[in-house]
């Protein structure tokens, strides 16, 4: 639940007008979207373990339910989206047991010095809810409180990261998560053009300690 909720935050925007932008330029944007989306997924991890080295972070990931894209359309359902996000979450299980609510700000206090900011925050049934959002991309947080932890829960981290709502490449049918690289991969790009990324994050993030 707490993972279908943070996608269903992570899923914003509306998309209108369909296309204003070559299939180049899609494809480029979805690419880079992507990239930066699982990248800072795993880059809070990565950075978690760093923080807190006491801790054992245990990671359940299935690319096929974790690293997709989101249909942000106006008329969202259709087998063609004409608007897309890109979510990139992970389900982290926390040892020894113990409230995950603490462990977040140390953890992203390295991101908010790069320029991420507070956007939201909520505690209650056990469970908090925290966001934060730069240049149009978004990471929510899902963590379980000192309660939930007495009541025998499993001490879960649940987080991931959201890209702006960007036109759909026209093939995006044929993305398929556990294998990206066929999508993205050399060979695969439009020979149109150089690829640009949209002015999105910056790479000083990626260097964060």
């Amino acid at each position: 639940m707490a993972a279908m909720l943070l996608v269903a935050w992570l899923v914003s925007g509306c998309g209108t007008g369909y296309p204003t932008e070559t299939q180049e330029v899609r494809y480029s944007d979805a690419q880079i979207s992507y990239q930066l989306t699982t990248e800072m997924s795993d880059a809070i991890l990565s950075h978690a373990r760093e923080v807190f080295p006491e801790l054992t972070f245990d990671l359940n990931y299935d690319a096929s339910r974790d690293d997709a894209w989101g249909d942000c359309s106006e008329v969202p359902g259709n087998a063609n989206p004409t608007h897309v996000v890109w979510n990139s979450n992970r389900n982290v299980t926390i040892e020894p047991r113990q409230p995950t609510v603490e462990l977040v700000t140390p953890i992203m206090q390295a991101f908010i010095d790069d320029g991420w900011e507070v956007s939201g925050g909520d505690l209650g049934r056990g469970m908090g809810f925290y966001r934060f959002s730069k240049d149009g991309f978004g990471i929510g947080f899902w963590t379980a409180d000192e309660g939930w932890i007495e009541e025998g829960y499993v001490a879960r981290l649940y987080f991931g990261t959201g890209s702006p709502c960007l036109e759909a490449p026209d093939d995006l049918a044929d993305f398929d998560p556990d294998n990206p690289d066929a999508y993205f991969g050399p060979g695969s790009a439009p020979t149109v053009g150089p690829f640009t990324p949209p002015p999105t994050l910056p790479p000083v993030w990626q260097q964060s300690p």
